[in-house]
């Protein structure tokens, strides 16, 4: 009992982090930090750059397709080269964009800065190869959800310090506290120790594919979920703003308490996955953002709209179960290889999802609410059918040889 409040206590369960995960979840939270700073009422500002609901969700969709097309060649370079290098080249390219976002004049000036801050997220294959490496497998899951964890919780905390500041600068100042965080994190990275590349990585580069029903399963929830989620996150706030009525600074803090969600359900369900089915935890993540997310045109009470975001913020735990499987279930493979496709897959979702999400705004600021919180309870039932499946082949992996 006193081990699982334990896995429970996020405190506590930092501290039972290995060192280079405590530093890497601090980076992470930095970093999140700085993009928080913003990131909430991005689309109030392209707004302000005379951008309709269609081009807003054009940008979106241009920034998913950069980080769409990062992921297999970051799954590659994970597989040869040393991962700490990685992930220092990756921040540092995140550098600029804020800049140029702050010297734009019109919508179309920041496409540049958002594909290449996109573009740096070619990193993610690395971190959860980095991840795998410096983890203890049978706690993979519990790591996995606490390293995660760290970017909502650093968007939890800086969308109220961006609401405050807003009475006194434009969000257009903003991006230039989000350089010197996007700074600080890249500091943190100094203090890792290296993850040179395995040998087997090294002579093998190789993509991955699906090579089982459980893992066949995890592509189609991790698109699916992103399709699902992207048509209506880049117009929440359009939706508050237009519908609720809520200012530039309550936005801000509707954003925080959403990221609040997303992380205490990466940290609660991903606690709960080590000793749990995988499958029917991340079903019960997509129930409760589902509930979320439906709740909210059918209340339309601007109060209420809070604690209904922050069960939104559950849809992000079942991709971090997922990607915790899969570091288990690739006995024989590269470390990274198949997180560049599942990552790439991912992310075209949220490209189809955000492209599709500003003409159904434009149809009817709801009807996006409405096909996500369906969309999730689908997904949620097929998580469910498969999830006998998925633990059995999941449990069969970690005693296969290698």
């Amino acid at each position: 009992m006193n081990g699982s409040l334990r896995r429970l206590n996020l405190l506590a369960s930092l501290g039972s982090l290995p060192r280079d995960l405590r530093l890497l979840f601090l980076s992470l939270f930095l970093w999140t930090f700085g993009l928080g700073l913003y990131n909430y009422v991005w689309p109030i500002y392209l707004r302000g750059l005379q951008a309709s609901e269609e081009q807003i969700g054009l940008v979106f969709s241009i920034g998913f397709v950069a980080a769409a097309l990062s992921m297999i060649p970051g799954g590659l370079l994970a597989n040869k080269y040393e991962l700490r290098k990685l992930l220092i080249i990756s921040w540092l390219a995140s550098l600029p964009p804020p800049l140029t976002f702050y010297l734009a004049g019109t919508w179309t000036d920041v496409v540049p800065g958002l594909i290449v801050l996109q573009l740096s997220a070619f990193s993610l294959p690395a971190i959860n190869a980095y991840i795998s490496a410096a983890g203890d497998r049978e706690k993979m899951a519990s790591f996995f959800g606490i390293v995660f964890s760290a970017a909502p919780l650093g968007i939890v905390f800086s969308p109220a310090v961006g609401s405050v500041l807003l009475n006194w600068l434009r969000i257009r100042d903003l991006f230039l506290l989000t350089f010197l965080f996007f700074t600080l994190s890249t500091l943190v990275l100094f203090l890792m120790k290296r993850q040179p590349p395995l040998e087997k990585d090294t002579a093998s580069p190789k993509l991955e594919l699906p090579r089982s029903r459980p893992e066949a399963l995890i592509l189609v929830l991790l698109t699916g979920i992103g399709v699902a989620y992207s048509v209506t996150s880049p117009f929440l706030p359009l939706y508050s703003q237009d519908v609720l009525k809520l200012n530039e600074s309550q936005i801000q803090l509707l954003g925080a308490t959403q990221s609040l969600g997303t992380a205490v359900f990466a940290f609660l369900l991903g606690s709960l996955a080590v000793s749990r089915r995988e499958g029917r935890t991340m079903a019960l993540g997509l129930l409760v953002a589902a509930v979320g997310v439906l709740a909210i045109p059918l209340t339309n009470f601007p109060l209420l709209v809070f604690p209904l975001v922050f069960l939104f913020g559950a849809e992000r735990a079942p991709a971090v179960i997922a990607y915790s499987f899969l570091s288990r279930a690739s006995h024989g493979a590269s470390r990274a290889g198949r997180f560049g496709v599942y990552l790439t897959f991912e992310q075209l979702g949220y490209v189809a999802g955000s492209y599709l999400g500003g003409p159904i705004y434009v149809v009817n600021p709801a009807l996006g609410l409405l096909l996500t919180a369906v969309s999730f309870a689908a997904l949620a039932g097929l998580s469910m059918a498969g999830v006998k499946h998925l633990h059995d082949k999941g449990t069969g992996a970690r005693t296969q040889p290698s």
